[in-house]
C-alpha cells in the first residue's frame, strides 16, 4: 500500500475520490466476470472428462473391430477397401458470446462411409468404419469443449490478475491517499478555526 504523490487539496480528493468510486464499480464487475467465468469453465471441464471417457471407449472399440475385421479378411482386404471408401465430413464453425469472450460452436456432420471404387466391402470392413465413424462424431465435440476450457481459461486467468491488481493495489492505494488528503484537510480545518477563534479574542 502506498499513497499516492498528489497535492492535499480539495480538488485533488474529489478527482481521487471519484477514481475509486470508478474503480469499486469496476472491482464489482470484473469479480461478477469471474464468478461466472468459473461456473462456465467447471462446467466445461465435467463435460470434457464425460467426452474424453466416452471417446476413449469409442475409439477401444473401434480398435477392437478392427481387429476382429483383420482376422476375419485380413489386412490387405481392409485396406484395399479403405482407400476405395468415399467419406465426407462437415464441420461449422461459428462462435458464441460468453462474458464477452467468443467461444468456439463446431458443429460436425460424419456422413456413413460410401463404396466408392472399391471392390464390395462386407459386414467387416462396414463394421470398422462405422465404429470409427461413431468415434468421429464425439471427438469432433471433445475439440469444441477443450477448444472453450483453453479459452475460458485464459480469459479467467486475466480477468484474475486484472481483480487482484484492483484490489492489492489500486483500491488501497487510492484509499490511503483519499485518507492522507481527508485527513490534511481536516487539520488545516482546525487550525483555521482556532487561528480564527484567537483573532476574535484578541479583538474583543
Amino acid at each position: 500500500m502506498a499513497k499516492l504523490n498528489v497535492p492535499p487539496t480539495r480538488s485533488s480528493h474529489l478527482e481521487i475520490s471519484s477514481s475509486l468510486e470508478f474503480a469499486r464499480e469496476g472491482s464489482d464487475l470484473l469479480e461478477q466476470k469471474r464468478q461466472i467465468l468459473v461456473i462456465e469453465l467447471m462446467s466445461r471441464l465435467d463435460e470434457a472428462k464425460r467426452l474424453q471417457s466416452e471417446v476413449d471407449d469409442k475409439m477401444a472399440n473401434a480398435y477392437a473391430v478392427l481387429r476382429k475385421a483383420a482376422l476375419q479378411v485380413g489386412s490387405e482386404a481392409l485396406y484395399r477397401q479403405a482407400i476405395g471408401m468415399a467419406l465426407r465430413h462437415t464441420l461449422r464453425l461459428d462462435t458464441r458470446p460468453v462474458m464477452g469472450l467468443r467461444v468456439p460452436k463446431i458443429e460436425a456432420e460424419h456422413e456413413p462411409p460410401r463404396l466408392g471404387n472399391a471392390p464390395s466391402g462386407n459386414a467387416s470392413s462396414d463394421d470398422v468404419m462405422h465404429a470409427f465413424n461413431d468415434a468421429l462424431v464425439v471427438i469432433s465435440r471433445l475439440a469444441e469443449v477443450q477448444t472453450v476450457v483453453f479459452r475460458v481459461a485464459r480469459e479467467l486467468k486475466k480477468t484474475q490478475r486484472r481483480v487482484n491488481a484492483l484490489e492489492k493495489i489500486f483500491l488501497p492505494d487510492y484509499e490511503e491517499t483519499l485518507k492522507y488528503i481527508t485527513d490534511t484537510l481536516e487539520e488545516r480545518e482546525r487550525e483555521s478555526f482556532i487561528i480564527m477563534k484567537m483573532l476574535k479574542r484578541r479583538k474583543a
